[in-house]
């Protein structure tokens, strides 16, 4: 399936034949060019991989074009996956990852947060002005956590990405990443108090600016 033709793959809510297969059996149908059981690989696991990819990329953009392309080659080249290794999704986690490893490469693009929206011709009241400092605020800190994460070694951050926002089980994140399930807690526990330092860190930070004004 060439990339133009990557739209034709239409993913249909209906249950079909191929809805009730596993993963094992429908990708040895992929091998014989099975167009319908590639679809349902697709609509079955496309957000679960997205969802890494833009945790890693922070780019909507970038993270649909690596995952697209992940498909695509996987089409091109089923036989890639060795079942007698590891599940599939377990493979095509660390194959997504990779790929978002070369496509920062690539690129070098420098994470951007998109910055809070604010109303700028109408005079907010009392409390819309509560609420929006509020949301503000909520906005702030959550791009102070994720300037944190994406500081963060890449083993740590991929670790709270495939575990705490992803929902990857702890023993299939640590055999994606090929660590110990032990060293992938060490991870987890690393990455979350260097998280709470560099936010703190952050908020300190600004609160002695805020003061000096």
């Amino acid at each position: 399936m060439s990339v133009s033709n990557w739209s034709s793959v239409r993913l249909v809510d209906s249950v079909t034949e191929h809805s009730a297969m596993d993963d094992a059996v429908l990708m040895s149908q992929v091998c014989h060019g099975n167009h319908d059981a590639f679809a349902e690989l697709v609509g079955r696991h496309t957000q679960r991989f997205f969802t890494l990819a833009f945790r890693t990329l922070q780019n909507r953009g970038d993270a649909e074009d690596v995952v697209q392309a992940a498909f695509i080659k996987l089409w091109q080249k089923p036989q890639a996956w060795q079942c007698e290794k590891s599940r599939f999704t377990t493979w095509f986690y660390r194959v997504v990852l990779n790929a978002c490893y070369d496509h920062q490469r690539k690129h070098r693009r420098m994470v951007q947060m998109d910055e809070p929206l604010v109303e700028a011709y109408q005079v907010p009241t009392q409390s819309e002005q509560t609420l929006l400092e509020q949301r503000q605020q909520d906005n702030w800190q959550q791009q102070c956590l994720e300037t944190a994460i994406a500081k963060l070694p890449a083993a740590q951050r991929d670790a709270l990405n495939l575990v705490i926002y992803s929902a990857v089980p702890q023993k299939q994140a640590a055999q994606i990443m090929g660590v110990s399930l032990k060293a992938l807690e060490s991870l987890l526990m690393r990455a979350k108090r260097a998280l709470v330092s560099s936010v703190q860190a952050m908020q300190a930070s600004q609160h002695a600016r805020s003061t000096a004004v």
